[in-house]
């Protein structure tokens, strides 16, 4: 038992060491100052996920693959102008402005519009573009041939969450909003699936998802009367740290360079070199509803992405789960420890009780708060509050150990109340302590009982893993929605790795159901005759079933 312990404790300190270097091995090249920028990196045309650094890609620090787009080519240019050595973070959209205001990022260059409650939060450069509103409906739909939001009326309509687009759908007569999607993808692909009639978006989103989709039609709203859109919520800024007026200035002055027509033209190449653009046949039969071709594409295409994504999803799981484990193993012992008796020192009574509270709400608080919560505290959290700068990496290790480990030390102290309580008082009667119970005679057998646990809490870090792209973990989900973001093959993209996620938990699950069965043992055994046991010699035989007073040999 000790060696198991020493041996899971030695895992978790290696664990720990390496995430902390990980966490602070961060600089430039020739000395230059980095400028971290956060990015979605599955937003075309504004940027997306690639495979290679064609058209002047930029790799992306925290994962494999490289970011390319209007915001990637812009950010290109201030960095030139500014001096900085660019540095792209992969960044879920709801951890981009979490991530510039506790200074994890040093600016955003995503699309955000710089409206009066952002700008409560964080400080915005002068536009870098300047957007207006545009409508997507589908050719064949009954919306098809409408001119401005008068003819939408009664529209099944929706936008993305978080943006000024989902406020103004109700401005549409009769609308029927339905709850906002999570980004541009996705709702393009509501749009096509029937889900709903109407999307509202800007001018860009509008323009790329009808080049890459035939099937849509796009409708200019930006000239519609009956519209009223505030002046803020089409301006398009950079976001950087309140107060940063120092980095805000110098970003101003190298956008200052850059042309409103240079601007636009950048815009146009990023629409004709969005990924989507290459991967679609010119000639031959329309393959844009083709699933087969798709999946086999974007496997070509983005097969080294899904199995990097694979990687450090199984990764954060196993080794999580693996300290976990540990964590919840002696969570679970401590809040086993007998009440102190009523002659026991004041002072032993008081750090129980302490000791029991804080355990107790250890447990409580990491089971009754989702992981996802949990990660943005920590991740962002102690970045605002302690300057302290974690890794996105060392943040997941951190958060999948100690949520496994509340739910393993429930997992724990049931296994060890579950045993009859007749074998702890006979190892008191022999004068064990609490400890030495423990590990020679209570959690052998405990063990065994919660093995089935521990398999289902690995199973479930497989999968729960997914939330952790908000603090920039670039596991398997993250790496799925970009290669659809640039595609908008959503369904395709989310079969494969559907597959993926079966494939690593049902092997998983395997496995531990082979170490349940070497822990119970061979199916065959000897039931000694009691005479022989008595022989000294060894030699009397083992009677079969029929002998008088025998016992019988079970087995194969």
């Amino acid at each position: 038992m000790k060696k198991k312990v020493r041996c899971t404790a030695g895992v978790f300190l290696c664990v720990m060491l390496l995430a902390g270097i990980a966490a602070g091995c961060s600089g430039g090249s020739g000395g230059k100052k980095i400028l971290r920028v956060g990015m979605e990196c599955s937003y075309a045309p504004y940027n997306w996920s690639q495979t290679d650094d064609s058209n002047g890609a930029v790799k992306i620090s925290n994962g494999k693959e490289y970011a390319n787009g209007y915001d990637v080519k812009i950010a290109k240019r201030l960095a030139d102008a500014a001096g900085y050595d660019l540095q792209i973070v992969k960044t879920q959209w709801d951890g981009l402005a979490p991530g510039v205001a506790s200074g994890k990022l040093d600016a955003v260059i995503a699309g955000m519009s710089a409206t009066a409650d952002r700008r409560q939060t964080v400080d915005f450069t002068d536009n870098y573009y300047k957007a207006s509103i545009f409508a997507l409906v589908r050719k064949d739909g009954k919306y098809a041939g409408a001119k401005g939001i008068a003819d939408l009326r009664g529209a099944s309509c929706t936008s993305q969450q978080s943006t000024v687009w989902y406020e103004l759908l109700k401005q549409i007569p009769g609308a029927q909003v339905q709850p906002a999607l999570e980004d541009a993808t996705t709702m393009i692909v509501s749009l096509r699936a029937g889900k709903c009639d109407v999307l509202l978006c800007d001018k860009p989103t509008a323009l790329a998802a009808v080049y890459a989709n035939p099937g849509l039609a796009k409708i200019d709203l930006s000239e519609d009367p009956d519209l009223k859109v505030p002046e803020e919520q089409t301006n398009i800024g950079i976001a950087v740290k309140k107060g940063n007026t120092q980095l805000r200035e110098t970003l101003n002055r190298a956008l200052a360079g850059i042309s409103e027509k240079e601007r636009g033209q950048i815009m146009d190449e990023a629409i004709r070199q969005q990924p989507i653009a290459g991967q679609t046949p010119k000639t031959g039969p329309d393959r844009s509803d083709d699933f087969g071709y798709w999946v086999k594409n974007l496997l070509q295409q983005y097969g080294g992405l899904f199995w990097h994504g694979a990687g450090v999803t199984l990764i954060l799981a196993l080794i999580g789960t693996l300290i976990g484990c540990a964590i919840g193993l002696l969570v679970g012992v401590l809040r086993t420890i007998p009440k102190p008796r009523k002659r026991t020192n004041l002072l032993l009574k008081i750090l129980y009780g302490i000791l029991q509270f804080l355990l107790a709400a250890y447990v409580e608080i990491f089971r009754g708060t989702p992981m996802m919560v949990q990660a943005m505290v920590l991740y962002y959290g102690s970045m605002s509050l302690l300057h302290l700068d974690m890794s996105p990496m060392f943040a997941g290790f951190f958060v999948v150990s100690i949520n496994t480990g509340a739910y393993m030390a429930e997992s724990v102290r049931g296994g060890i109340e579950s045993l009859d309580p007749g074998q702890t008082e006979a190892a008191e009667a022999l004068g064990m302590t609490h400890w030495q119970t423990m590990g020679s005679v209570v959690l052998p057998q405990a063990f065994r009982s919660i093995m089935p646990q521990v398999g289902n809490n690995l199973i479930i870090n497989i999968k729960d893993t997914s939330v952790l792209n908000v603090i920039s973990v670039t596991e398997l989900y993250f790496e799925a929605k970009s290669a659809a973001g640039g595609t908008y093959k959503y369904f395709e993209a989310f079969f494969i790795i559907s597959v993926i996620y079966f494939i690593m938990t049902f092997a998983c699950s395997r496995l531990l159901r082979w170490v349940e069965r070497k822990i119970d043992g061979s199916g065959n055994y000897t039931l000694v005759d009691l005479d022989a046991m008595a022989d000294p010699t060894g030699l009397n035989p083992v009677r079969k079933r029929g002998h008088n007073g025998g016992m019988h040999r079970w087995g194969k």
